[in-house]
């Protein structure tokens, strides 16, 4: 694995974390909802990552 797919993969996971987290901040459904697709993005996003 390359070094920048290595870091790559590395900040998708860092935002996922952090979008979990902000997530169970959420005091409104609207902010849940775009928090929630952001997460479902990201995770597609990570699972392509790693197909490389």
């Amino acid at each position: 694995m390359m070094p920048d797919q290595l870091a790559r993969q590395e900040q998708i996971a860092r935002r996922l974390e952090q979008s979990r987290r902000l997530l169970l901040g959420a005091s409104d459904a609207t902010t849940a909802k775009r928090i929630g697709k952001l997460i479902d993005d990201l995770e597609h996003e990570q699972a392509e990552e790693k197909e490389k």
